[in-house]
């Protein structure tokens, strides 16, 4: 059970009543940190590279639930079954694309496709890493674990 308390908690975080991920309220923390770093950059270009950084911030957060959902399956176990990696991405691309439909309900804010493929986009690449790490330390496959 305790390995599954870290994907619940993001996934609380990153439900769509979390008002801490709209536009207006990062806005206030990326962009003095943009206008910062990049001095002599326009309003515009801020506001591009502030787009950017959100979105980039969706991809990462999608990709770390499917890390920390791949956890909660594979539990103690230190071998490893590819249901695991497939229910790790289903789960987040599921939860991804709940998240999207409820922000539509939301006033402060908007649901997406474009989103859903991005956080999608960071599941499927985060799987890729976990299966290749897999394969690359040679852990044993205890079996393909679709048939179980």
């Amino acid at each position: 059970m305790i390995y599954w308390l870290p994907p619940l908690a993001w996934m609380a975080f990153l439900f769509p009543t979390n008002d801490t991920l709209t536009t207006s309220s990062t806005s206030h923390i990326i962009v003095p940190v943009l206008n910062w770093l990049l001095p002599t950059a326009s309003e515009a270009t801020i506001e591009i590279l502030h787009f950017l950084t959100r979105k980039s911030i969706h991809f990462f957060e999608y990709a770390f639930l499917t890390l920390l959902l791949f956890r909660a399956f594979r539990g103690k176990n230190k071998d490893w079954q590819l249901k695991w990696i497939i229910y790790a991405g289903l789960v987040t691309i599921g939860y991804g694309s709940l998240d999207e439909f409820l922000q539509i309900f939301i006033a402060s804010r908007t649901g997406s496709i474009y989103d859903w493929i991005i956080d999608s986009s960071g599941s499927v690449f985060m799987l890729g890493i976990i299966y290749i790490k897999m394969n690359r330390e040679g852990l044993s496959q205890e079996s393909s674990g679709l048939e179980s």
